[in-house]
């Protein structure tokens, strides 16, 4: 089965909030509107921060926000935010290391590069504006 991870889903229903909100939002309020674990929110917006998609104010107003508009964020860049580069399979990575079993005999290296590549094109091509509508 191919997935995504429940944490960078949590993180993308934890950009979504951020779509179209007139004010900062405290983590608190993240919790209750997400139903996501407090320590959890915690977490993916350290990660959404540390990666320049959000912003956070300190003090007794302060809370977080987007960076940028939500239709200059991709889903591709929370994704990979919260869970590293988006790789189908270890050949399709950009640091394959050789260290597949079929290394050299397998006929399916280029196949998953090109979908890989096309898989994460779509993602970028999504803004988090129009993910949240």
């Amino acid at each position: 089965m191919l997935k995504l991870g429940k944490l960078p889903d949590y993180g993308l229903v934890i950009a979504t909030l951020f779509v179209g909100a007139d004010n900062l939002l405290t983590t608190s309020a993240i919790t209750q509107r997400s139903k996501i674990p407090l320590a959890t929110v915690r977490k993916l917006l350290k990660s959404l921060v540390d990666a320049g998609l959000i912003v956070s104010h300190r003090g007794s107003n302060g809370g977080y926000q987007l960076a940028h508009e939500a239709q200059r964020i991709s889903i591709a860049e929370i994704i990979e935010a919260i869970d590293g580069p988006i790789i189908l399979t270890e050949c399709a990575g950009p640091h394959h290391s050789n260290n597949c079993a079929l290394d050299g005999s397998c006929q399916l290296n280029e196949k998953w590069c090109e979908l890989n590549r096309e898989i994460v094109s779509k993602l970028r091509s999504i803004s988090l504006e129009e993910f949240a509508s």
